[in-house]
């Protein structure tokens, strides 16, 4: 195991230790202090700043989230306030991540009140090719219809601006109307 490293029990019990005596382990490394236990059943080898002293180098929610996608072998996409605020709508960091997912829904608590949260979706919605559209009509569906602002218009065109139409053409067909009407409008608005 590397510092920095997300894990899970299941990690562990693949070099042939029975699950209940790689819980035991795991309950005393925690209690050592020698791992971290970030929720139920995700832990963390510790890596520490040794540069500033900072102390432990935590990872982020995102590294958990992806983490747990690989772990599960499926995709997640970044939805609701999570996907505003990646994208550069809000600037409000939501305390709780939220993601679409091919898998199960579940929320991960996580031990300091935080939590990731997977929330099942069709597969029409994981379709896209292009990530940063996919994320773009997430947050757009989250923003709805009626409230889009100039200023958010205007933060599609940005975002937009170095994907060429035709490496998007493809995923026009998966959005609800209104948003590809949208995409389209900012395209007709930029000079290539």
């Amino acid at each position: 195991m590397t510092p920095g490293m997300v894990f899970f029990p299941s990690d562990l019990a693949k070099v042939g230790t029975k699950t209940s005596h790689v819980l035991k382990v795991l309950e005393r490394e925690t209690k050592a202090g020698t791992i971290l236990r970030l929720a139920q059943g995700v832990y963390y080898y510790p890596k520490a700043d040794d540069k500033y002293g900072l102390g432990i180098i935590y990872p982020s929610y995102e590294e958990v989230a992806e983490r747990i996608a690989e772990r599960d072998k499926v995709i997640i996409v970044p939805t609701g306030a999570y996907a505003l605020n990646k994208l550069g709508f809000s600037t409000q960091v939501p305390m709780n991540l939220v993601y679409m997912t091919d898998g199960t829904s579940k929320t991960i608590k996580m031990s300091n009140g935080y939590s990731i949260k997977f929330i099942h979706t069709t597969q029409k919605n994981l379709a896209y090719k292009n990530r940063l559209l996919q994320m773009l009509v997430f947050a757009l569906k989250d923003i709805g219809k009626e409230n889009i602002t100039e200023e958010q218009e205007a933060r599609v065109r940005t975002l937009l601006q170095n994907t060429p139409l035709e490496q998007i053409r493809d995923d026009l067909g998966l959005m609800p109307a209104w948003i590809k009407d949208l995409i389209l409008k900012q395209y007709e608005q930029q000079i290539f």
